[in-house]
């Protein structure tokens, strides 16, 4: 009975001191991380391009157009994807609607008008 409390005893102490060895590795190593500097391979973003088969435009390529909206409105919120902007327009009366836009030419490509639904619409 003694031999084998005497096992246990050894087996935790030897677990112990290697979960205090592995803690002191990762905190080296993450120091040793941390003083390194960048990876020099990576270009600095003002010379990355965007290769024209991805179908986004390059910045030069965006045009400068007034998109008309009604009077009053507000753009909400609006997500780019592409070549194409998505914008969320609200009226002064609280009418919504989607405006798609070209972003290279500013051409509206299409727009959706939300309409609320009647109560108990389903």
């Amino acid at each position: 009975m003694d031999r084998g409390l005497t096992t246990i005893k050894v087996i935790v102490v030897v677990l112990g001191l290697l979960i205090v060895a592995a803690t002191v590795a990762l905190v080296m190593f993450a120091f040793n991380q941390a003083g390194k500097p960048a990876d020099a391979t990576t270009p600095p973003a003002s010379e990355i391009t965007v290769p024209a088969a991805t179908g986004i435009p390059a910045a030069d390529e965006f045009a400068d157009v007034a998109v008309a909206l009604p009077a009053g409105a507000r753009v909400v919120s609006m997500i780019g994807d592409g070549g194409v902007l998505t914008l969320l327009v609200e009226t002064p009366d609280g009418a919504q609607s989607i405006v798609t836009l070209d972003r290279s030419s500013g051409e509206v490509l299409g727009t959706l008008e939300l309409l609320p639904r009647a109560a108990g619409d389903n």
